[in-house]
């Protein structure tokens, strides 16, 4: 069985193009998550806004007038001062006491400001405050304050109010030009501008969540998208049916039936496709990841093949695949003894075939549950029995565990003629397909094709059955044309 003429050569995008998609990809799929985000982050907005009080601001203008003396360094460092002194604990507190507001020289200190233009003899007290008379009152009792401040901490006798401007003429270097006013519209509570910032806020939010959701979890959806990360076809898109979530069976008898027109085109790339001057022969079924439905696609395409008249056998070899305790139920209806059996050394591997009740289709079970399932499928006896299987049948479909859960497929797919990757809509990701296709590439292995399996995604999931049992036996003892209702084991 020679596999050097056969199969697809994929070459998984690894540029920035598949970056872009997949942000674009999880821009789409997580649209609704991008909208949530966006509302929520306006309602936030809307809602901090109407608990916002208003703040009113007022500002006092004074004018410093300079000395004849001073130089331009000097009138620099006195403005620099007045500055400071303005929300100084002092010249508030005597403002306070002036103005006799109700506020503790903290607050008072917290809700003013001062500053003054660089090269200017003009400074400017402004004060906030939830109350536009109050913030008025503030800044003109600090403006009002500083002059005397100033003569105070300059060593000359305070000046009193009622004294002549002659006596106060030298101590007095400040003048308010500029009362405070009270502020009668405020600010706080700007609706339009906070919630406008609440949705921005928002979409950044969900837009960052779908960045790292199409970062880590890009996973995989219709058929285009993935030929174009493969830069290759896929061989057949399956898309999701009842009955296929019920029994794990395509119902291949309705003729509406979109899953078995998939397989029956899967079919013919399987029969049309030539591996030297023989037809394909064997050919490995496998998951990229657990759960993509490699058991039923390996079962439906033995069924599909079967009914065109082929003879075909279905062997599991999935191993490492389930539990090893579901080979032994107590309503188990194929023989404990199969592929395992054999590899261990025991008589041949046709010994294990057992015929279903659907025509022209055989059977052969994994067989007791093992331990180094690699090394005995590496072993010759494994060669030597599927070359034996390949002589009796027209077909030989190996239903094998994931490649991310085994090596198994590496092993199986240089015995056999190709392998045939199975990816799940909605639950495969691309990085995980990407990583499939390159461990069978470097590993010299044929490939196939892609089937995009369970497409577009149920409520349900695709194959996904709680009962957990091999592949043969579902089909074991099944009447032909009557309803199948044995779930197929838990896909791999």
């Amino acid at each position: 069985m020679s596999n050097s003429a056969v199969g697809v050569t994929y070459r998984p995008d690894t540029t920035g193009n598949e970056w872009l998609r997949s942000t674009a990809g999880a821009i789409r799929d997580h649209w609704i998550v991008i909208v949530v985000c966006a509302l929520v982050g306006g309602l936030v907005g809307l809602v901090l806004t109407t608990q916002q009080t208003p703040m009113y601001e007022s500002s006092a203008t004074i004018y410093q007038t300079p000395r004849p003396a001073d130089s331009d360094s000097v009138s620099r460092q006195r403005t620099e001062a007045y500055t400071e002194l303005l929300t100084s604990d002092r010249l508030i507190a005597t403002a306070l006491a002036q103005s006799g507001l109700s506020m503790s020289i903290g607050e008072a200190r917290d809700a003013t400001t001062a500053g003054a233009n660089t090269g200017s003899a003009i400074l400017t007290v402004t004060t906030r405050t939830d109350d536009p008379q109050t913030s008025a009152r503030l800044a003109n009792a600090l403006a009002d304050a500083l002059p005397a401040t100033v003569t105070a901490l300059d060593g000359d006798q305070p000046a009193t109010p009622g004294a002549g401007d002659d006596a106060n003429a030298d101590q007095v270097r400040l003048s308010v030009i500029t009362p405070a006013v009270p502020d009668g519209q405020g600010e706080g509570r700007n609706f339009g501008r906070n919630i406008a910032l609440g949705v921005v806020a928002g979409l950044l939010v969900g837009l960052l969540y779908a960045y790292v959701r199409g970062l880590v979890g890009r996973r995989v959806r219709d058929e285009a998208e993935v030929s174009r990360f493969l830069s290759g076809p896929v061989l057949a898109t399956i898309p999701s049916e009842k009955s296929l979530g019920t029994s794990g069976l395509v119902d291949y008898r309705g003729p509406d039936s979109r899953a078995a027109q998939a397989l029956r085109r899967l079919r013919t790339a399987v029969t049309g496709r030539e591996s030297g001057p023989a037809t394909l022969r064997s050919i490995v079924v496998t998951g990229a990841t657990p759960g993509d439905g490699s058991t039923t696609v390996a079962v439906n395409l033995a069924i599909a093949l079967a009914d065109s008249g082929s003879e075909v056998v279905l062997v599991d070899a999935a191993l490492d695949g389930r539990p090893a305790g579901s080979r032994h139920a107590a309503d188990a209806v194929s023989s404990t003894e199969g592929l395992t059996t054999y590899l261990n050394g025991r008589g041949r591997l046709g010994e294990f075939i057992s015929r279903s009740s659907r025509p022209h289709l055989s059977l052969v079970p994994a067989g007791p549950a093992i331990g180094n399932s690699s090394e005995l499928l590496a072993s010759e006896r494994l060669s030597d029995g599927l070359a034996e299987l390949a002589e009796q049948f027209d077909h030989v479909i190996v239903d094998s565990a994931s490649l991310q859960d085994s090596s198994d497929p590496l092993v199986l797919g240089r015995i056999a003629d190709a392998v045939l990757v199975i990816a799940r809509s909605g639950h495969t990701r691309y990085v995980d397909l990407r990583t499939a296709v390159e461990r069978l590439s470097l590993a010299d292995v044929a490939i196939l094709g892609v089937v995009l399996n369970g497409s577009p995604r149920p409520a349900w999931q695709f194959g996904r059955t709680a009962a957990g049992r091999p592949a043969d036996q579902v089909l074991a003892d099944v009447p032909p044309g009557t309803a199948i209702d044995t779930p197929l084991p838990q896909d791999r």
